[in-house]
């Protein structure tokens, strides 16, 4: 049976719901710790709260790792789709321009006006918004009726910019935030 519900949303949703899930069970397991630990230091039994600590770990180290493989899997699929002509100095530029311009100037007017640090602005700017979303936009864009030659160009477009991103924003992670947190 089809709702014509957006599978899009219902997904990011169950992303939302599923890291609500996650706060909350990490704050649990912080508090059944502490409980774990009195009860030792009283030198009573915790057995039951530590086997669900237990658990509640475990769950999240798995969805962390399946989370992981995901992202692998959809990197590797991505690799496969790219051809060597996509790299142009139209795609390239377009990407260059998207990381560059387009990105830090639109998350700049969107926190004119907060609290934000110029800093904080900044590395938000280069990171952004990123992801597998934008293929999903673009099939959504192909299943609807978009041109054939258009959907050739517009997918080379995606491709080059997902893979760069992966590539710069990936390889650019753990520099920009060991020096964001060395300086707070």
């Amino acid at each position: 049976m089809s709702i014509d519900a957006w599978g899009f949303l219902t997904v990011f949703f169950a992303g939302v719901a599923l890291r609500q899930t996650e706060l909350k069970l990490s704050k649990r397991h912080s508090r059944q710790l502490e409980l774990v630990k009195q009860k030792e230091s009283a030198h009573t039994s915790g057995v039951d709260d530590a086997e669900q600590t237990i658990i509640s770990v475990e769950s999240l180290v798995f969805g962390a790792h399946l989370e992981r493989l995901s992202e692998m899997l959809l990197v590797f699929l991505l690799g496969g789709m790219l051809a060597f002509q996509f790299w142009n100095w139209q795609t390239v530029g377009l990407a260059l321009f998207l990381f560059l311009v387009a990105r830090p100037l639109s998350v700049y007017i969107t926190l004119a006006g907060t609290a934000t640090t110029w800093k904080l602005r900044s590395m938000i700017g280069w990171f952004g918004v990123r992801g597998i979303g934008s293929i999903y936009y673009l099939m959504y864009a192909i299943v609807h009726g978009l041109d054939q030659a258009q959907a050739e160009q517009l997918t080379q477009f995606v491709l080059v910019v997902v893979t760069l991103s992966i590539i710069l924003h990936g390889t650019s992670v753990k520099p920009i935030m060991e020096k964001f947190w060395r300086r707070k």
